[in-house]
């Protein structure tokens, strides 16, 4: 049986080694408790909401690639900040056979439109003009 192809994805915002360094091992450690083969690796550091960053574009084209089974991820933060655009990569992905999961296990399903739209709108109500 062949194994999972997962690529490990970390992120943090601002300068922090530690934290980054934290991710990378929580990381691999699920990754070899479950017997992934590990196809690539992204450590950066860059805003959650700027969503054309190099690591998160390798990713991206690993995908488009058919390389990955899987994106591994801290928690879903980690991929990105924005609700919409968060669940539009977490789409593009899965449209692509591609998997989103968390150390804890979770796997991340795009939210259907409608409850994104919800949200947006919620915040656009509560925008001092």
């Amino acid at each position: 049986m062949d194994r999972t192809r997962v690529w490990l994805y970390s992120r943090v915002a601002h300068p922090d080694f530690t934290a980054l360094e934290c991710q990378k091992n929580l990381l691999a450690k699920y990754a070899s408790s479950q017997d992934f083969e590990i196809a690539g690796t992204t450590a950066e550091q860059c805003s959650g909401l700027d969503y054309h960053r190099d690591g998160l574009c390798e990713v991206l084209r690993a995908a488009e690639d058919g390389e990955i089974d899987l994106v591994l991820v801290a928690d879903i933060s980690r991929l990105g900040r924005d609700v919409a655009k968060t669940n539009n990569c977490v789409r593009w992905l899965q449209q692509r056979d591609v998997k989103v999961v968390c150390v804890d296990g979770t796997v991340i399903e795009p939210l259907a439109y409608s409850f994104v739209d919800l949200i947006k709108a919620s915040k656009q109500s509560h925008t001092i003009s």
